[in-house]
């Protein structure tokens, strides 16, 4: 996360949301520093903030989490920075045994979207630390209006308007992601994705409506 102590904000890092973008140019700021690790989610933070950290303005960038999940998809396709086949970030983090395990599965079957999600998917699909970080934000920077949520929260933080750069861009996949969500897949989508979507204020296409429970 960064937190900046000139502007008095906090920036909540949530993964494939365009996040490591807007914190680069954050920490570009005068008075912003990185709190480790990068995904550092509220509750982390809130143990050693201080009394006027805690009442600093906080926000997030949050990303419609089908889309979220193709481009994970992809990135395990296409072994994204070597990481999967290594086995480890960058940094030499381990990579999580699920993640590794869907990694394989992709590149022993050759397996398309929709194969890899019938085949992981089976429950609701939540992220605790990411949804409490969200739930405890004054404001959000949705991925689909990067750079126009952006320049909302900059302005009423009396920032200098900025550029989000595009930055750390997943490979072998195009903008839309609706097509790969085939009809064989949309009624355990539309299970799988319901509660998050509902709570985020994303919504299912329209012509998903005939897709019963």
């Amino acid at each position: 996360m960064v937190i900046n102590h000139t502007y008095r904000f906090c920036y909540f890092a949530i993964p494939r949301t365009g996040s490591k973008a807007v914190s680069k140019v954050l920490l570009e700021l005068p008075g912003s520093e990185e709190r480790l690790p990068m995904h550092l989610g509220v509750e982390g933070f809130l143990v050693d903030a201080t009394a006027d950290e805690k009442s600093y303005f906080r926000f997030a960038s949050i990303r419609n989490p089908m889309d979220s999940v193709v481009s994970a998809y992809y990135k395990k396709k296409m072994d994204h920075n070597g990481r999967f086949s290594r086995g480890t970030f960058k940094k030499g983090k381990p990579i999580a045994p699920q993640a590794l395990e869907e990694y394989r599965f992709i590149v022993e079957h050759d397996a398309d979207f929709a194969t890899y999600f019938a085949a992981f998917f089976t429950e609701e699909y939540r992220r605790p630390k990411h949804e409490n970080t969200v739930a405890a934000m004054n404001d959000l920077i949705r991925f689909e209006n990067l750079q126009s949520d952006f320049e909302r929260i900059c302005k009423a933080l009396s920032m200098p308007r900025m550029e989000v750069p595009h930055y750390n861009k997943t490979a072998g996949r195009k903008r839309d992601f609706i097509h790969l969500y085939t009809p064989a897949i949309r009624r355990k989508a539309k299970k799988v994705f319901g509660p998050i979507m509902n709570d985020w204020g994303y919504e299912f296409p329209e012509d998903w409506q005939a897709v019963t429970d």
